[in-house]
């Protein structure tokens, strides 16, 4: 079966309905040449067990040129059919399982998009699994069956945190792919190899888990042609759908209700301090230091939850605090700004009553395998959706916040890190839940943010998670990262160490790109203020900057710095941690305040509020990095210690996102300690006309330097610029 318009020609299988070829009419080029193999992957709940179901027949019907009508007949009786339809320069996939009576079906994987080989000298897949992964020529850096095989969404540690992902040519272009799917539901969105080439699909989940229970994908899973070949250009198409969506519908930062200090106030921030000891000298040394408000993520220690033990699970629990005092008075008297750290839905109940109260609204999780994720979810959670849930966390949050006087909740292990399916079958959501469980943390996280800050008497109160994804953009303020230290880091990016190790794989800023003017703030970096991190540092502090992000000092597995020869105590901690001793460094405080007063000054409206734009080409040299991590938990610190090869200067585009303040801005860092000379190329279509100016010496103690070097008019510029050693210089179009 032939599909074509001006743009596209697309074959079908008669005999199995498989993709086996899809074709650029207008360049020649052919993405895919497949095998007629599989067209579909369908899975069903059979005796206790979980098992294929195969498709014993299949049935096509063009109704147009660019139109058909697809239907399966699988071996239980359940149908499952689809359509199929071109639309200009793009492909849209629909479908829907009908069951059969006595069947349980819980998963459709379709459509199943193989034969993509190299059409390019250099081929890239970019994916949204955590905030953004780049892969250089995946079928050489992934065996069979590796690469993104299992991403679910919305689960942004081990899955997507949006709904699209791209396979293309640098030269030529390619394919993009992705769920316009504004309703949140349960999906994977995978990409991976097999049989030596490229393969792509779509896996939804059935939200109502039951026998003879029919569900379906009405929402198009699109094929698009991507004209550039470039991760930008991907997100920058998949934007143009994104910012439509009901998790954008609130408007950009600047025209709408938002945490104003976290915006423009606060230049760095810390992770894991120890809440319930004495850290004063510690938080009066790095304001001091780095010249701005940081925001304090304190440690978990206090209350009475910890990583390896009990974690409260009752009012009563909860409310024991523990804050030190000095702690508090400290943060308070520096204008610095805190939160404490809590597992919201993680629970370990001690008293019976409490235990038969978080029996019941346990958040089942499929068991593994059949969470189909590089993560089993072996977590002991409260569902969302139920009353107990909902009203601990409300009341718990309110309580804390007012005794204490935070100014923020911050909540591990939250909804970015789980799967959104539950298998309780008494809860208020069907079973399965899928999308409800999504609005269950939606309602959740909203109800605690307007009644913390009304108990507080303020206008706004700003709550954050590990992890971002997009359909809870309305709801949280700021979300902690690590992947940013790559390849000094682990966690979220962890499936891809080795290609990252390699130079192969890299984190790339795929979720700014799409939505940094929406917020939320990235804390990220996994840092220490000490030398023996190596000179990675200077890249890794560079690029969360230019990202738009919060550079973070983290102590979670580790003791802080040494003051004098002296570090902090395990005994104190909440993780067992050794002793290293490694001194406290002024030097590099010193390169963080450069990028603390950028953000908070003349950079906020590009680096807070901006909208991102493609990163300008910059010739330079690349130079060996060498990191040490030592920041993590137990074993394998050889992973962690290392050299990879970087270019030496870190460069990024912004359009300003603030009214008060419009224009257009790049920010260079030259990350080597040698002078680097570059060529940057403004493009007046690109930048918009004006005086251009270039700002360094960036303090909080006094205004940047600037010069004026040019005016741009209608016509391209080229500025030939000597980057002082690892030193950001900003370059201004207003």
């Amino acid at each position: 079966m032939l599909l074509e318009n001006a743009c596209l020609r697309l074959e079908i299988a008669d005999n199995t309905g498989a993709i086996l070829r899809l074709d650029n009419r207008q360049n020649g080029k052919e993405y895919i040449s497949a095998r007629p193999e599989t067209a579909l992957r369908v899975t069903q709940k059979k005796n206790g067990r979980i098992l294929p179901l195969k498709a014993v027949s299949f049935t096509g019907r063009r109704i147009d040129e660019d139109h058909a009508e697809l239907c399966w007949r699988l071996e239980d009786g359940s149908l499952l059919k689809a359509e199929v339809m071109l639309d200009g320069r793009q492909a849209a996939f629909t479908s829907s399982l009908i069951s059969a009576e006595e069947s349980e079906v819980i998963l459709v994987e379709y459509p199943v998009i193989g034969g993509m080989r190299r059409w390019d000298e250099k081929m890239e897949m970019v994916h949204s699994f955590a905030t953004g992964l780049l892969v250089r020529d995946p079928l050489s850096a992934f065996g069979e069956g590796e690469g993104v095989r299992y991403a679910p969404y919305p689960e942004s540690f081990s899955g997507a945190s949006m709904q699209f992902y791209a396979y293309y040519g640098k030269q030529t272009g390619g394919l993009l792919f992705a769920a316009r799917d504004p309703g949140a539901h349960m999906k994977w969105l995978n990409l991976y190899k097999h049989q030596e080439a490229m393969e792509a699909t779509l896996m939804y989940a059935n939200e109502d888990i039951g026998k003879g229970k029919s569900f379906a994908a009405p929402w198009p899973f699109t094929v698009s042609i991507l004209e550039e070949g470039s991760w930008f250009a991907a997100a920058r198409d998949y934007k143009k759908w994104a910012v439509r969506q009901p998790w954008c519908a609130m408007g950009p930062l600047d025209e709408r209700r938002h945490c104003d200090w976290l915006m423009k106030d606060i230049g760095w921030t810390t992770f894991g301090i120890d809440a319930a000891y004495d850290r004063s000298e510690y938080i009066r040394l790095y304001h001091k230091d780095l010249g701005v408000a940081g925001f304090h993520i304190l440690g978990p220690d206090w209350t009475e939850q910890d990583f390896v033990g009990h974690v409260p699970a009752n009012l009563r629990e909860w409310t024991t605090l523990r804050f030190d005092k000095a702690n508090l008075r400290a943060i308070k008297e520096v204008k610095d700004r805190f939160a404490p750290f809590e597992f919201d839905f993680l629970v370990h109940p001690k008293d019976e009553k409490t235990k038969k109260d978080c029996e019941k609204a346990r958040h089942i999780f499929p068991p593994t395998p059949y969470t189909y994720s590089c993560d089993a979810y072996r977590f002991n959670m409260l569902c969302p959706c139920e009353k107990y849930t909902h009203d601990l966390h409300v009341e718990r949050d309110v309580r804390i916040t007012d005794a204490s006087g935070a100014d923020a909740m911050y909540y591990d292990i939250s909804a970015n890190n789980l799967l959104h399916l539950c298998l309780a079958e008494d809860h208020t959501h069907p079973k399965g839940g899928g999308h409800l469980i999504t609005e269950g943390y939606q309602r959740l996280y909203a109800e605690t943010k307007e009644a913390c800050a009304e108990k507080r008497g303020e206008e706004y109160f700003p709550v954050g998670t590990e992890m971002i994804n997009e359909v809870f953009l309305p709801q949280l303020d700021f979300y902690q990262s690590r992947a940013g230290a790559q390849p000094a880091s682990s966690l979220e990016m962890w499936p891809y160490k080795k290609q990252i190790d390699a130079g192969q794989a890299e984190l790339i800023p795929l979720f700014a790109a799409v939505y940094h003017e929406y917020g939320a703030v990235r804390m990220d970096g996994w840092g220490k203020l000490v030398e023996e991190t190596g000179d990675l540092f200077y890249d890794i502090v560079a690029k969360i900057y230019e990202w738009g992000g919060l550079y973070e000092i983290n102590h979670e597995y580790s003791p802080m710095e040494a003051i004098d020869g002296k570090e902090t105590k395990a005994q104190e901690h909440y993780w067992p941690f050794a002793k290293y001793g490694y001194e406290y460094s002024h030097g590099r405080a010193r390169y963080l305040r450069q990028f603390a007063a950028l953000r908070t000054g003349i950079g906020n409206p590009y680096l807070a509020y901006g909208t991102m734009e493609a990163p300008p080409e910059t010739e330079c040299a690349e130079e060996d990095k060498h990191y040490w991590h030592y920041n993590h938990g137990h074993g394998d610190d050889e992973k962690f210690a290392g050299t990879i090869r970087l270019p030496a200067v870190r460069a990024s585009a912004w359009r300003s996102g603030r009214k008060d303040h419009p224009g257009y801005a790049v920010f260079l860092t030259n990350t080597s300690i040698k002078a680097q000379r570059i060529t940057l190329r403004l493009d007046p279509d690109t930048c918009g006309q004006g005086t251009v100016r270039k700002y360094t010496d960036f303090d909080p103690d006094h205004a940047p330097e600037c010069e004026i070097l040019a005016e741009l008019g209608d016509r391209r510029l080229t500025l030939e610029l000597t980057l002082p050693s690892r030193k950001p210089v900003m370059i201004e179009i207003t």
